[in-house]
């Protein structure tokens, strides 16, 4: 029979009133990540409510040791350890810096400490050497044992050390090895003729070390060894039993490293590593779905993500002033507000390249120098990067993510406490921990006003590099050029002080109170061939004044020059928005003339491709065409064309396609047939009846602003359907928010979350259906009453 756990606050009363708890020792390996680190924030308020019942004695100090790989890292951890105290006890009682870390005015230590998880041990020469002794040096190093051993020996001082209570492994496994272990490939300069299969043969011998490495940790330093696990793609996958054998599915489609080649090694290796771990006794926390939000940024420079950094560093010429900056060593750490620039790439704001899609000019492409992004919110997470408000509003909602506070919290707890004896949370030692209501908590963070305001402001960023596929960065771009069109629609110029003091005017901020937020409703009244032509000149405005068409009823008088220089530098920050989808990646696609153009900047996220010439886009589709017919994808007699090839890319990539067409796409990815598969259509109509073809729950996408109108008008047509009178049954209905009149709010996060849904990419939970419907339509079910035999005709 099952029992309920254990109340935690009985725990927390009985240890405090034993008082034997006030002396442990703690190690947070990785602990300045999202779950490490709130792990340990979590086991501060926990001691700290202890001593609030039972004071301990002078000698009795908690000692909670983090660590990070770069100085940036526990920076950025310290100011968020400050600003936790602070919020609890007030500015005036901040912790004291003592030795290596700072003393709580609670009396709890915490330490910070360098740690990096190198393959090799630190003594190990530099130089050439046999495989097997580079083999060998790699099976035997144990740098986590090391590490706790110099630290015993440094805080008890040839004292008798006590075992630590418990040890967190804060760095996802899969990802670690998946990701962080490149760098075996660069110890070429250790063994000659490095080959694959012989790093492959290093990866299984740094595997094996780190698992014998914990092992010796929880046999004899530690009375817990916690890891917190990941199942890799986020629980976004689904497993069914097919033909009497049980069979799984990732969806490669959605998951945040959609285009990684190496997500198939971390789902492979994710149950693996589980197993092998929870046979030698540690704990295995597999968090199945976590994004952990680490912190809230206001206004900070955004790091360049590492890859990207590194192909500006691998180009042959700079593509714009500063573009060669040095990647730090660090990854993907993060720096804190001022700190980003140095020593490490920040995104920045380019004017892009509008170039002909199909025939482009052969020339270098160069951009300006550009402006430092500082959205005025962004979110740390750990392994995932920085995002957005959007972001995490939209990934929360589709993959039930449980929050990195209740995660922090679990290990915290059996940290502190041990397991629950009635109902354990680890059963063999494996914690499946899936979707709880607890996210809730997060969506009450993301409502907040000033972060709300974010998502629907038209001239912040809705997605960053980091996080979420190509086409859900893509996606949440067009909403947000959507916006900014009808915001400046909407502007009220005459509320433009005529003698206003321009010197400390603030355009954003008047841009955004004096224009209206996009309705549902607004979306009725549009046209899509109105739609398409304003869309065009957004796209390729060049100068402000291009965007000044866009303000109906303005009138250029001249007689208020000070009202002229403001508007001049409100519509500068609306550019600076069109400017910054294709400087993060997400390349335009307009029509003028009957011709296709993108406007691009220096990568193209869609094709992980750095723009070097002017045709680099047209020429990586032509050689990518060309080796998808050689793989053998196709029917050679009748392949598919390259404008289907093409637009696959152009519909399931991540383009923002801004033309008054729409593709349709059932393919999920380039390595599959395509033909028949890509199609383009002119009409609603004809985009309707071929979207009714489709067998329901498999996978589709969509793109153009024929598709992007009829998905949005269908999803507002569904939730019109709410009904307050009947409660909770109309479900997902009640997820977009209403205005005070009860309009509906068009909130970029929530409706980029019913996309995927719609789109066959929700989460698999057995209760999906309450978070939205697979089809932008609803099907209709037919009228049977006619047919039905026995029911009289004056009933039919």
């Amino acid at each position: 029979m099952n029992h309920k756990k254990q109340r935690l606050g009985t725990k927390l009363l009985r240890a405090a009133k034993a008082g034997d708890r006030y002396r442990d020792l703690h190690v947070f390996i990785g602990g300045t990540g999202a779950v490490g680190g709130t792990a340990l924030l979590q086991m501060i308020s926990m001691y700290e409510e202890m001593m609030s019942i039972s004071v301990p004695g002078p000698d009795d100090v908690p000692i909670l040791v983090t660590t990070g790989r770069t100085p940036e890292e526990l920076h950025a951890f310290t100011r968020r350890l400050f600003r936790f105290m602070e919020s609890r006890h007030g500015i005036e009682k901040h912790p004291q810096r003592v030795a290596s870390g700072y003393l709580t005015r609670s009396g709890i230590f915490v330490a910070l400490e360098r740690f990096q998880l190198n393959p090799l041990p630190d003594s190990f020469e530099r130089g050439v050497h046999p495989f097997d002794a580079l083999a060998h040096a790699i099976s035997v190093n144990r740098p986590i044992s090391a590490f706790l051993k110099s630290y015993q020996a440094k805080h008890f001082k040839g004292a008798e050390p006590t075992r630590f209570r418990s040890v967190v492994i804060g760095i996802p496994i899969p990802s670690l090895l998946a990701y962080h272990l490149d760098h075996l490939k660069d110890l070429a300069g250790y063994a000659e003729d490095l080959t694959e299969d012989a790093v492959e043969k290093l990866r299984a011998a740094f595997r094996y070390a780190f698992r014998e490495d914990l092992k010796d940790v929880r046999a004899s330093l530690a009375d817990e060894v916690l890891v917190a696990h990941t199942t890799a793609v986020g629980g976004m996958y689904d497993e069914d039993f097919e033909g009497g054998r049980p069979s799984r599915k990732i969806r490669l489609g959605f998951a945040h490293s959609a285009q990684d080649s190496k997500l198939v090694v971390k789902q492979h290796e994710a149950e693996e590593f589980a197993r092998e771990y929870a046979a030698i006794g540690i704990k295995v926390l597999v968090t199945a779905a976590a994004v952990g939000i680490d912190e809230v940024r206001i206004r900070a420079e955004i790091p360049l993500h590492f890859q990207v950094a590194q192909k500006l560093q691998d180009a042959p010429e700079g593509l714009f002033a500063g573009a060669k900056v040095k990647p730090h060593a660090g990854g993907e750490g993060g720096a804190g507000k001022g700190r980003a620039a140095r020593g490490r790439s920040v995104i920045k704001i380019h004017s892009s390249l509008t170039i002909p899609l199909d025939e482009p000019p052969k020339a270098p492409a160069r951009f300006s120098k550009g402006t430092t992004l500082r959205p005025a919110y962004s979110i740390r997470s750990g392994e995932n990067g920085f995002f957005t408000v959007s972001n995490a509003d939209a990934l929360y909602r589709v993959m039930r993510i449980a929050s990195a506070s209740e995660l922090g919290l679990v290990l915290a707890t059996v940290g502190i406490f041990g397991d629950d004896p009635m109902s354990p949370w680890f059963n063999d030692n494996v914690c499946y921990y899936t979707e709880t209501d607890n996210s809730r908590q997060v969506f009450d963070l993301l409502n907040q006003p000033p972060l709300l305001r974010a998502q629907l402001s038209g001239i912040e960023p809705l997605a960053l590099q980091d996080l979420g596929s190509s086409k859900h960065q893509g996606e949440l771009h067009t909403l947000s050029l959507l916006i900014l069109l009808h915001r400046i629609r909407t502007l009220d110029t005459d509320a433009i002080d005529p003698y206003i003091d321009v010197e400390h005017f603030d355009p954003a901020h008047f841009f955004v109170e004096h224009s209206r937020p996009l309705l549902f409703e607004d979306l009725e009244s549009w046209h899509t061939e109105t739609l398409s032509r304003e869309m065009q000149v957004v796209a390729s405005a060049e100068t402000p004044q291009d965007l000044l068409e866009l303000i109906p009823r303005h009138h250029h008088s001249g007689l208020f020059p000070l009202r002229d220089k403001a508007l001049q530098r409100i519509l500068e920050c609306a550019l600076q928005a069109v400017w910054m989808v294709p400087s993060l990646g997400s390349p335009l696609l307009f029509e003028r003339d009957g011709m296709t153009f993108v406007r691009t900047g220096y990568f193209v996220a869609p094709l992980n491709l750095l723009v070097s010439e002017q045709d680099s886009i047209a020429c990586y589709l032509a050689e990518s065409y060309k080796q998808h017919l050689a793989n053998g994808y196709e029917d050679k007699k009748s392949p598919c064309s390259f404008e289907e090839f093409r637009d696959f890319h152009l519909c399931s990539g991540g383009f923002v396609d801004l033309r008054p067409t729409a593709l349709l796409c059932t393919a999920e990815r380039e390595t599959v047939t395509l033909k028949g598969r890509v199609k383009r259509f002119w009409r609603e109509e004809d985009l309707r009846e071929e979207l009714a073809k489709i067998e329901p729950y498999s996978f589709f996408t969509t793109s153009g602003l024929i598709a992007l109108m009829l998905r949005l008008r269908a999803l507002h047509g569904l939730l019109q359907e709410a009904m307050a009178e009947l409660g909770t049954l109309h479900e997902f209905r009640w997820q977009m928010p209403r205005d005070a009149s009860g309009h509906i709010l068009l909130v970029p996060g929530v409706v980029e979350a019913f996309r995927m849904f719609s789109e066959g990419l929700e989460k698999t939970t057995g209760t999906e259906r309450m978070d939205g419907i697979w089809g932008y339509e609803r099907r209709r079910p037919p009228d049977r009453l006619k047919a039905i035999p026995g029911i009289a005709p004056e009933d039919r």
